[in-house]
């Protein structure tokens, strides 16, 4: 059966191509280099060559971000690589820099033609974006790759390069999308994760050697992964993951309140609209986020620490537990139909605890997560992680359940399906979710859609 875009979490593909798509990853053309030069080519000696150069160009990766723009620039960056692994032969520098520009050391990725023939046969359309002198054509020509794009764009055809958000303006105008419905796959971070997302698109990371920086996106070792990460989930897998803030409790109202009634002293006049969008961050945070938009700087670590506590006080002083309509009937549905349940939250345990226990409610969830058991609290993807973790299944055969715009971040960025409620927030601005339902009772009917 076909599939309709309908069918995905976006409209477009867009790849970057060195280090994605080809590589210095084969040993045999480093071989022919070497009989070439006429120094000693045995496997060894290729072994050798090939591992050098590898280090060089992770030692001087990011010098490289944002260089691309017109082809002197980049052949001088790899002139400063190629000079690290000769450095006493100038001949063989120049030598190695015309072989790159021929691309006659790259290869392609074992995983690229069958993701590329899999996401064509499935009907998503790609493109290309890269950091790249002109002959970035010839080099898809001779592997046969251009006939999988749309478009592609080279920087030094266009005169700017990643990370510039001009060239990201560049995909868009030409995709003609929205620009939350393309996703960038790349491998650096600054340029390609950075970028994109700074240009309002998702991003993901192929970190094959998993020797790549923590980035705030989803992370894959394997391109073939990407076809399962493009196609929304009709229905989860195994599990799902609640947020507890505003999904299952209903205490946005009360957190309001309490922060209203904690920062009224330093003269800020807290809305809505100023604090739901913050909903998930650890409490301490929140206080520091909101005193920097306030009063023009954050405050320090001990004042966070003071107004953190006066909150949380106010807090189980005001707050009477009450979940959110229609939640228990649905949590009791899906544990029926073998559904593995979890819970995420920024709050720390003791909160939890507190808020949780007279409800009955926590005996539904295997694994809780608080915000005070993780080192990086949502939109970092560890929350969700360790919920998958603790599940022990994958996040990609999970689908959380949240209300603002921190906690979608953190779901996705983990490599779950994200759907979203609107109790807080507007559906318009909770659309970068993979589904919006305007309460339990509509969520319900689509979790439970046989």
């Amino acid at each position: 059966m076909s599939t309709t875009n309908a069918d995905f979490r976006y409209d477009k593909v867009i790849f970057d191509v060195g280090g994605t798509l080809t590589g210095f990853h084969q040993r045999a053309p480093f071989q022919e280099f070497l009989a070439h030069a006429g120094l000693p080519a045995r496997e060894e000696d290729a072994h050798r060559f090939h591992r050098e150069l590898i280090a060089n160009i992770l030692a001087e990766r990011d010098h490289a971000q944002g260089k691309g723009a017109d082809a002197a620039e980049l052949d001088t960056w790899w002139r400063s690589v190629f000079a690290k692994t000769w450095p006493d032969r100038d001949d063989l520098v120049e030598k190695m820099l015309r072989w790159q520009r021929a691309g006659r050391f790259d290869r392609t990725f074992d995983d690229v033609m069958p993701t590329l023939k899999a996401l064509e046969a499935m009907g998503m359309p790609m493109a290309v974006l890269s950091n790249f002198p002109t002959y970035l054509h010839d080099v898809l020509k001779r592997f046969d790759l251009t006939r999988f794009f749309d478009f592609v764009i080279v920087s030094a055809e266009v005169g700017m390069a990643k990370p510039d958000p001009r060239i990201f303006d560049l995909v868009a105008e030409e995709a003609n999308r929205p620009r939350r419905r393309l996703l960038y796959v790349g491998d650096h971070v600054g340029d390609d994760i950075e970028g994109a997302r700074g240009a309002g698109m998702d991003a993901v990371l192929i970190d094959r050697q998993n020797h790549l920086p923590e980035a705030p996106c989803p992370r894959i070792s394997s391109l073939i992964e990407l076809e399962a990460y493009v196609q929304l989930p009709t229905r989860p897998a195994r599990a799902i993951v609640f947020d507890m803030d505003g999904v299952v409790l209903d205490s946005p109202p009360i957190h309001l309140l309490t922060w209203q009634r904690t920062l009224a002293p330093l003269g800020i006049e807290l809305t809505a609209e100023d604090s739901y969008p913050l909903e998930g961050l650890p409490t301490e945070v929140t206080a520091q986020r909101l005193t920097e938009r306030f009063l023009g700087k954050a405050c320090s670590d001990r004042e966070a620490r003071r107004l953190a506590g006066i909150k949380r006080a106010l807090f189980r002083d005001i707050f009477k537990p009450t979940i959110v309509s229609g939640i228990v009937p649905l949590l009791h549905d899906l544990r029926g139909r073998g559904y593995r349940l979890g819970l995420v939250t920024g709050s720390a345990r003791s909160v939890v605890d507190e808020s949780l226990a007279p409800t009955g409610v926590a005996e539904f969830f295997e694994v809780i997560v608080t915000g005070d058991e993780v080192t990086q609290g949502k939109p970092d993807p560890e929350p969700y992680r360790s919920a998958a973790a603790g599940l022990g299944i994958p996040p990609s055969q999970c689908l959380a359940v949240e209300n603002a715009l921190l906690g979608i971040s953190s779901a996705k960025a983990a490599g779950m399906g994200c759907v979203a409620l609107e109790t807080t927030l507007p559906a318009e601005r909770l659309s970068v979710a993979d589904q919006v339902f305007s309460d339990v009772q509509s969520m319900r009917a689509w979790l439970l859609a046989s």
